[in-house]
C-alpha cells in the first residue's frame, strides 16, 4: 500500500482532575487550537497522563473533556492514571492498556509502559516479546508508530535524569532492529525530537498541567508525514497559538 500525507496531532499529560495541578482554561484554549489545524489532523494521539491521580472522579472529568475532541484519538496510559489502582478505570472507561491500531497504511503500536503507584516505568520482557511480534508481523510498506508514556532517551532542560524506562537499551534495540519509523512518548513535560539511525523519537510537552519547566509551557506537537517520507515536527504553543518548528527530517525510513 502506498504512502500518503499523514497528519498527526500528538498531546501529552493533561493532568485532568478537579483538584491539583489541571488548569481547565488551557486546556479548552488547547481544544481550540486543534480545532483550528489545517489541514485537520488524521488522528489525535495521547501518550499518558490522562488524569492527575487516577481516581474515578479523574476519569470521570476526563470522559466528559474528551466528548469536545472531534477527532479520532489513541491514548496510551501513564503513570498518573495508574495511581490508586487507576489502570482498572483506565481499562474500564479508555481501553485497554496494550493494543494495536491499524491505520490503513499506518500501523500503532500502544504499550502500557508505567507500573502501578511508581513514577517509574518498563516494559519488561512479556511487552518486548508482545511488541516484537507485532513489528514483524507488519507490512514493511507500513508505517511503525510505537506510542508509550515514559521516555526511551533522555529529554533535554527537563531535570535530572531519573524515569527513562528502565529497560530502555532492549526496548531501543527492539525499535532499531525492526526500522521503527516514529516512537511517540511524553512525561517530561518538555517537547523534544532526535532521529537515532531511522527511528524518529518525539516527546510532546505538556497540553494543560500547571506543572511546566522554565518556559517550556504549555503545547502540543503536529507531525506531518509526507509521502515522500520527509516528516515535519511543529511545537504549537496553547496560550499564543503560536507554531514553532521543532524538527524536519529528510525522510522517516531509508526503504522509503
Amino acid at each position: 500500500m502506498p504512502r500518503k500525507n499523514y497528519r498527526i496531532a500528538h498531546i501529552s499529560d493533561t493532568h485532568i482532575t478537579k483538584h491539583g495541578q489541571f488548569d481547565e482554561s488551557i486546556f479548552n484554549m488547547g481544544l481550540e487550537a486543534l480545532d483550528t489545524l489545517n489541514p485537520k489532523p488524521d488522528i489525535l494521539v495521547h501518550t499518558g497522563d490522562l488524569t492527575d491521580n487516577g481516581i474515578l472522579p479523574d476519569y470521570e472529568l476526563a470522559m466528559d473533556k474528551l466528548k469536545s475532541v472531534r477527532y479520532r484519538y489513541i491514548i496510551a496510559p501513564g503513570n498518573h492514571d495508574e495511581r490508586n489502582y487507576g489502570h482498572s478505570i483506565f481499562k474500564e472507561m479508555i481501553g485497554p492498556l496494550d493494543f494495536e491500531r491499524d491505520e490503513g497504511w499506518a500501523k500503532f503500536i500502544v504499550l502500557n509502559s508505567p507500573e502501578p503507584d511508581r513514577d517509574e516505568g518498563r516494559l519488561g520482557r512479556r511487552r518486548q516479546v508482545y511488541l516484537e511480534e507485532a513489528l514483524r508481523s507488519t507490512s514493511a510498506e507500513k508505517l511503525k508508530v510505537i506510542v508509550f508514556h515514559h521516555h526511551l532517551v533522555p529529554v533535554p532542560y527537563s531535570g535530572r535524569e531519573v524515569n527513562v524506562l528502565e529497560d530502555a537499551g532492549d526496548v531501543l534495540d527492539i525499535v532499531l532492529q525492526n526500522h521503527v519509523d516514529l516512537v511517540l512518548m511524553g512525561h517530561r513535560h518538555v517537547r523534544h525530537a532526535i532521529k537515532i539511525d531511522e527511528t524518529v523519537l518525539v516527546n510532546a510537552g505538556t497540553f494543560s498541567c500547571i506543572r511546566t519547566r522554565g518556559r517550556y509551557l504549555q503545547s502540543f506537537n503536529v507531525i506531518d508525514l509526507s509521502a515522500d517520507g520527509t516528516i515535519k515536527i511543529v511545537e504549537v504553543d496553547i496560550k499564543t497559538n503560536e507554531e514553532r518548528i521543532l524538527k524536519y527530517f529528510p525522510k522517516v525510513n531509508a526503504s522509503t
